[in-house]
């Protein structure tokens, strides 16, 4: 199928695009062009932004599915739930759990991939958020399941994700992280720092071995201090990566603005870290073994620790704009372009350019999800 759209703003990796027709082509960017196409349908909207679909790296699940479920069908749950987010790719994760139990979600995971068929928001691969975790800094993750790594825990998991593990989370403390950390580097495995209580030298040493992330910064971590920059102090430092939960619960808008200034766009993703309650009502819902009570959309454990959010990413993008002041073209590449350099797929998507698959979030002026396309496909339109 050939067709034009023509949106009031185009949002690129570059700039912000007026008067311009993007053309799409079997699911794909033709061209991005000034002079209006003659030979396909044109859809307009003239009040609305158009942005490269969202791309959440850090998401359990949502509307009542997690990817730790048994159930086969969960994963499609959340798929099919995402796009009314604006959301076209995310990277399934999981959580501290038996190692029977993770590694059964990665397999899962590893199939759904697989097998070609995918439907709603694409699963992009995994990421095994615990359990090499400290315990201080443990929050929702039960102390029962914490556990060193070994590179022969690893070798079964890479081999049974055959591939679709993209990322896996360390606490640069804990016993044998520094060879494990360079092994999985070593093996294309992106490795993030989290729920940890290393200081500075510590979260130093992880990221020259090539540790690039922060997981939800300020939250899961050894905090700033002026004699002891901790691990917050090393992410805001360092050139690491830093993802940021902007739902108003986990980071005040004044500390989001602040790590604005300080990494910039260009260092900066925004997560959800959303569980299954996302999109449902307050009540008692279940994070990999636990069970975590919603209340006013915050979801915490019994002992009161935040178990991830409720969060949806379109949210996450107007707080960083409406709260925290962060302007609409900059806030959006922390949703698009950001998300797909640091996975490795920016050659196909996370921008609106030639050659690339026709992932499109349709936005109004107050960043309200219209419509979401998925390789030129309409998978969503706010009221149906």
């Amino acid at each position: 199928m050939r067709y034009a759209v023509k949106a009031g703003k185009v949002i690129t990796s570059s700039n912000e695009l007026i008067n311009q027709y993007v053309v799409i082509n079997q699911g794909k960017i033709e061209s991005i062009q000034a002079e209006k196409p003659t030979d396909c349908d044109i859809h307009y909207y003239p009040d609305s932004y158009l942005s490269a679909g969202f791309i959440d790296v850090h998401i359990h699940g949502r509307a009542g599915a997690d990817v730790m479920d048994e159930d086969d069908s969960a994963i499609n749950t959340i798929a099919q739930a995402l796009p009314s987010t604006g959301v076209t790719g995310w990277v399934g994760t999981t959580v501290s759990a038996p190692w029977e139990n993770i590694l059964s979600s990665m397999q899962r995971m590893k199939n759904y991939i697989q097998q070609g068929k995918q439907n709603g928001a694409e699963l992009l691969g995994s990421f095994m958020e615990g359990p090499y975790f400290t315990e201080r800094h443990r929050g929702s993750h039960p102390t029962q399941y914490l556990m060193p790594p070994t590179i022969p825990q690893l070798e079964e998991l890479l081999q049974i994700s055959d591939r679709t593990l993209l990322r896996v989370a360390i606490a640069p403390e804990v016993e044998n992280a520094e060879p494990v950390i360079k092994w999985l580097v070593e093996h294309g495995v992106k490795v993030s720092v989290a729920h940890t209580n290393a200081n500075f030298e510590q979260v130093t040493k992880a990221y020259y071995l090539g540790a690039d992330c922060g997981v939800h910064l300020f939250n899961g971590m050894s905090a700033l201090h002026h004699r002891e920059p901790g691990c917050t102090g090393a992410v805001l430092y360092h050139d690491m990566l830093a993802e940021i939960i902007a739902d108003g619960i986990h980071v005040h808008p004044v500390v989001l603005n602040l790590a604005y200034k300080l990494k910039t766009y260009r260092k900066m993703v925004l997560i959800t870290d959303c569980m299954r309650a996302g999109g449902l009502p307050d009540g008692e819902y279940t994070l990999g073994v636990q069970t975590v009570r919603v209340t006013d959309g915050q979801a915490k454990t019994f002992d009161g620790s935040l178990a991830g959010s409720t969060c949806s990413l379109d949210q996450a993008l107007r707080n960083m704009v409406f709260k925290a002041g962060v302007p609409v073209w900059e806030a959006i590449q922390m949703v698009t372009t950001i998300p797909s350099i640091y996975l490795g797929v920016e050659d196909r998507i996370g921008d609106i350019a030639v050659g690339k698959e026709a992932n499109f979030t349709l936005l109004d002026n107050k960043l309200n999800v219209q419509a979401t396309f998925v390789r030129g496909e309409q998978v969503y339109k706010c009221g149906q």
